[in-house]
């Protein structure tokens, strides 16, 4: 009780740092150790803790992640700079560091001023706008011979960060992909003054490393990323080489911009940003620079440690339709102990149907493996997933021809370990042509794909047709979901009931806590106005890399929450009389606390190669889901690498779709290993650029959206069983995705067996965008954030005759029965 008001939350009133926390820091912790990627070393590191010159924008102000729903609000990040110092390190130029700090307290004032000024109107438009603006770290000032001398050592860590986020993407022109002319000239000095010079990148994304063939002297380079609340910690540990790395990237890194496909075309390059046409089609990452053969900078899977490692075959058997390769890992070092990343690329036969030259199919991360420690481990390829889509036919099948299964390290390190043959073509799987083009699209034409591997020694294995069946899949209407606990509450509820069932309480409600249930920081809540009929509302709250709650909250005498730390950066630079409406008074409130776990951001954890790693970090977010009463956490997100100018890469996993299917199966594994909290898969799909993603159209050849841009999608569906999917912003192929029947029924609930509820992305159908009514239709169940426009409209396309009460039903019914199974339901018990 606050007051006379019963106020029901599970914020704590205790600000002391739990077990909990300090357990969940070690595993942001371990995680981050796991993603950091070495990419050159000279032999430089590993540095024993000494003096140290340390410089750059990321050096005391780290960036542990990315701006927007990407955001969390954790107690304490340790930024590189304290990292060291903590691990021994005296870092020797902090009168450059303190110079940097107050060119960046300056830039940041001017920063919040402009902020300040687009947000003096609080509404969704505004806000849109203001995430457009990224906050640009400044660069710091140059480094003089006075500073080289006064650091009085010869080994000197420069550390570059670029942010991004929600809202835009990134820009050629003013340096977010490559570095500016002081920090070229700054890591030149540093490269010829001193004799060891490491350049960290913190970025979320790639970023234009070609300074490295032109500036002489770096002795290794670090892709940082963005590592979450422990990567200072962890990157001064595999340093100084208490840990050796095992990061390995999950994109390919061209040489240069240009090297990408059609990369002059992405986003805002060519003027249109009202369609944006993937001409690679599936020719995306290193599916595009191995069959082109396109020398990159560093290859897909790539990452280097201090120790080297043996990858031998042993064998290979294949059980009906799938195959188990057998391979020995032995550290061949003498002096470290590291893990390695096994993968396996599969070559499949080209015929009617082009292919890449080569695909990923299975991976798998060692033990920590002492010098001459070896392991053995066996993957499994699922002979299905070398299948390819027929758009003609709409049909999955596997084409006659020979499969060469390579073993390696990265996509560029492979050798051919055995071949399976295919005798006759498969047809796997028959489907309807779904998200058909306006307009073809005219992609790009492969060239002949030829290995110039001596194959003649393999091993060979036939593939049994037999073994395989044909699956035709049924396109009927999913039928109404119906169970005696959920139907007893459905009876209970007239057509208007049920809009509000659909339809989100509102931002508003959740900002100001206007709940049955209140999660302080929430992005989203369903309806509070059927707690009288039995039904509880539950809350949304954003990802990847945790749980973005408000770190910090108030609750005055009235019982009313406020917010002290904003649950979202931009919320600082409100003008200051909306502010005093929203935020409390700490001196004269109750203060009550949510202290949640940034981990390493999603790109960085896809890094770690270790989707046991995954569960576990899913399974503690469940345990704060659990701890602070949040349902639905609003990821994995699981967009794919198209470009690297996309401003929410940091948020994704990957470039290749396989990957980032089976790390968010691990992920969503650990989130419903509670039962009762849900993962939420987004954003469903095609979402691969910020500018304008609320009108633009990606327009995308079936066959091209299936292998690439579906596929994670569908693994992380049938491998985990997902409770929740929130469509995309864009339209697909001239349709809004939230409107889109062919991907929220036909694709996610006839073909994949999706059970679960699907949301819309917050205000993805607000005026002028999607339409609210044919979300009920399409099979879209939860209009989110909510409010009195889209019951309205949901209203009046009832009366228009688009939508049907059935349609409402379906959708409220698919609602309810995640509120009532879920693990607040349990806690919050109404008759």
């Amino acid at each position: 009780m606050f007051g006379k008001k019963e106020l029901r939350t599970k914020a704590l009133k205790d600000k002391t740092e739990t077990k909990r926390e300090k357990t969940h820091r070690e595993l942001a912790y371990r995680a981050a150790l796991e993603s950091i990627v070495l990419l050159e070393n000279d032999g430089a590191l590993p540095i024993k803790p000494d003096k140290i010159a340390l410089y750059g924008a990321g050096a005391k102000k780290t960036i542990k992640g990315g701006t927007g729903s990407g955001e969390v609000n954790e107690r304490h990040s340790v930024n590189i700079l304290e990292g060291l110092e903590n691990a021994g390190f005296t870092v020797t130029t902090m009168e450059w560091i303190n110079d940097y700090d107050n060119l960046y307290d300056k830039t940041l004032k001017e920063y919040q001023q402009k902020m300040s000024t687009k947000m003096r109107s609080f509404n969704p438009d505004s806000a849109n706008e203001a995430m457009k603006i990224q906050f640009v770290y400044p660069y710091g000032r140059k480094i003089t011979d006075n500073d080289v001398k006064l650091s009085d050592t010869d080994t000197c860590i420069y550390v570059v960060a670029r942010q991004s986020g929600e809202g835009a993407d990134r820009k050629l022109d003013n340096n977010d992909y490559n570095l500016s002319e002081i920090e070229k000239e700054n890591i030149r000095k540093c490269a010829m003054t001193y004799k060891n010079t490491v350049v960290v990148i913190n970025v979320g994304s790639i970023f234009d490393l070609s300074f490295i063939d032109d500036i002489q002297g770096i002795n290794a380079l670090i892709y940082f990323c963005q590592q979450g609340m422990e990567g200072g910690r962890a990157f001064a540990d595999l340093i100084s080489g208490k840990v050796s790395p095992s990061g390995k990237v999950v994109d390919t890194w061209p040489k240069k911009y240009d090297d990408i496909p059609f990369a002059s075309e992405y986003s805002y390059l060519n003027g249109n940003l009202e369609n944006e046409y993937y001409k690679e089609g599936i020719y995306v990452g290193y599916r595009y620079f191995d069959t082109f053969d396109i020398e990159p900078q560093y290859a897909f899977g790539f990452g280097l440690g201090y120790t080297t490692f043996d990858i031998s075959f042993i064998d290979a058997k294949i059980y009906k339709t799938k195959v188990a390769i057998n391979v020995k890992v032995k550290n061949t070092g003498e002096k470290f102990s590291g893990k390695e990343v096994v993968q396996i690329y599969v070559s499949c036969p080209q015929n009617k149907l082009k292919k890449e030259y080569q695909r990923l199919a299975a991976f798998s991360k060692t033990k920590e493996l002492k010098p001459g420690e070896i392991q053995e481990l066996q993957l499994s390829v699922d002979v299905a997933s070398l299948k390819s889509y027929d758009e003609k036919n709409a049909r999955f099948v596997l084409e006659h021809g020979d499969y060469i299964i390579r073993l390696g390290n990265s996509s560029k390190n492979t050798e051919p370990c055995v071949m399976l043959t295919l005798d006759r073509d498969i047809v796997l799987s028959k489907h309807h042509n779904i998200c058909k083009p306006q307009k073809k699209i005219e992609e790009i034409e492969p060239p002949e794909v030829r290995t110039k591997d001596d194959l003649s020694k393999l091993k060979k294995i036939k593939i049994v047709p037999s073994d395989f069946e044909t699956v035709n899949h049924d396109y009927k209407k999913p039928d109404m979901y119906h169970n005696e606990k959920v139907d007893k509450l459905m009876n209970r509820l007239n057509i208007k009931d049920m809009v509000e069932l659909v339809v989100g309480a509102g931002i508003k409600t959740a900002m100001f806590n206007r709940n049955y249930f209140n999660a302080p920081g929430a992005v989203g809540t369903t309806t509070s106005k059927l707690v009288k009929k039995g039904i509880i509302n539950v809350t949304l709250a954003d990802g990847p890399a945790g749980l973005r709650l408000q770190r910090t909250s108030a609750v005055n005498k009235k019982g009313k929450i406020k917010m002290i730390d904003a649950q979202m950066e931009l919320l600082n630079y409100l003008p200051k009389l909306t502010k005093n409406l929203i935020f409390g008074n700490p001196k004269k409130d109750t203060l009550i606390y949510q202290f949640t776990t940034a981990f390493p951001v999603e790109l960085a954890m896809a890094q770690t190669w270790n989707t046991e790693l995954l569960k576990e970090i899913g399974r503690a977010i469940s345990t704060e889901m659990s701890e602070y009463g949040i349902t639905f956490w609003l990821a994995p997100a699981m967009n794919i690498h198209r470009n690297p100018l996309c401003g929410r890469n940091f948020e994704y996993y990957s470039e290749d779709p396989y990957l980032s299917g089976k790390l968010a199966e691990a992920i969503i594994r650990g989130v419903q290993s509670i039962e009762g909290n849900y993962a939420t898969i987004k954003h469903f799909c095609a979402n691969n650029q910020e500018d304008n993603r609320m009108r633009v159209s990606s327009n995308v050849s079936e066959r091209a959206l299936r292998e690439i841009y579906l596929k994670g999608f569908e693994i992380a569906v049938r491998e985990a069983n997902p409770k929740a999917a929130m469509t995309s912003y864009n339209r697909l192929n001239g349709t809004y995705t939230a409107n889109s029947y062919d991907l929220c029924t036909k694709v996610l609930r006839n073909e994949w067996g999706f059970n679960g509820v699907v949301m819309t992305d917050w205000y993805s159908t607000a005026k002028g965008l999607a339409d609210n009514a044919l979300c009920m239709k399409a099979g879209n169940d939860l209009i989110m954030p909510g409010g009195k426009y889209y019951k309205k409209e949901i209203l009046e396309g009832l009366k228009s005759g688009t939508i049907e009460e059935r349609d409402i039903y379906r959708c409220a019914a698919n609602v309810l029965k995640s509120i009532v199974y879920s693990k607040l339901a349990q806690e919050y018990k109404l008759d």
